[in-house]
């Protein structure tokens, strides 16, 4: 009989470990994923150039510093080249214009942040004839996808159409710096963004979902739509969106010869 006290005993003890355990889970867990996060610190750049803080000069040195750091703590050898179409239940038929004919890259400058001009991107058009940001046919948000593998340098989740941010032309925003690509890319026009500066992403997940974000994306005269822009991460001199859209999936060789063309014609215009 004198048994019983000791097994209660060791039962609670038992119970009262796990329910630290739990607690660690729960309290720490997160905050240690955090820790692990890689953030090279790329979006405090990002803002400066979106909200005009920092002269030509200095920014086209910075981008020389950046590119170089990028490369070097990402290394290309350790990256995916396959692409991926960025949105969910869509394809190449839903981009606007014919045969990627969008892409206007004339006038646009990086370090003109959400003054630039041009359009050095695709848009990708999505289902939603009453404008609320649900695709007409599932019923569900439209999920954006990681073009390819990489890791997410800057988003912006604040965008409020009666506050200060309502005047920034991207909305919502992420953008990925894709290491096997050597390029950047910027998804804009965002509803609920899902991922943090120094997540690693792989190519097809999850970065948000659409919306109507952004000072004209959300007019009740524009389509819902992705706007997807591709940067050289060397020069960030834009790169079209519509071949890498176009070859998604193809083999690494087809790959890696596309990407070496569009540099050279990026570098050399």
């Amino acid at each position: 009989m004198a048994a019983k006290p000791t097994c209660i005993r060791a039962g609670f003890t038992f119970a009262l470990v796990w329910f630290f355990i739990l607690l660690e889970m729960v309290f720490l867990a997160p905050a240690f994923s955090q820790a692990c996060r890689s953030d090279p610190g790329w979006q405090s750049f990002e803002r400066q150039v979106r909200d005009g803080e920092i002269s030509f000069p200095e920014g086209k040195k910075a981008i020389a510093v950046w590119a170089e750091r990028l490369e070097r703590e990402f290394p290309e050898a350790h990256s995916e080249v396959k692409t991926f179409f960025p949105l969910m239940g869509y394809s190449l038929e839903d981009v606007g214009g014919k045969n990627g004919n969008g892409y206007k890259p004339e006038g646009y400058r990086f370090l003109d942040g959400n003054r630039h001009q041009g359009h050095p991107a695709q848009d990708i058009f999505v289902r939603d004839r009453d404008q609320d940001g649900i695709d007409d046919l599932t019923g569900k948000p439209v999920q954006v996808l990681a073009l390819a593998e990489g890791v997410i340098l800057s988003t912006f989740s604040g965008w409020e159409r009666t506050n200060l941010f309502c005047g920034l032309r991207g909305g919502n925003y992420v953008w990925v710096y894709h290491p096997g690509l050597k390029a950047l890319s910027y998804y804009a026009h965002l509803g609920k963004v899902f991922v943090h500066p120094g997540d690693k992403v792989r190519g097809g997940e999850a970065l948000a979902t659409l919306g109507r974000s952004g000072k004209n994306a959300s007019l009740p005269c524009s389509p819902t739509h992705l706007h997807l822009m591709i940067l050289s991460s060397e020069t960030m001199e834009p790169l079209n969106p519509f071949p890498f859209l176009k070859s998604s999936r193809v083999p690494r060789s087809l790959q890696r010869r596309l990407l070496s063309d569009l540099h050279a014609s990026a570098r050399f215009k």
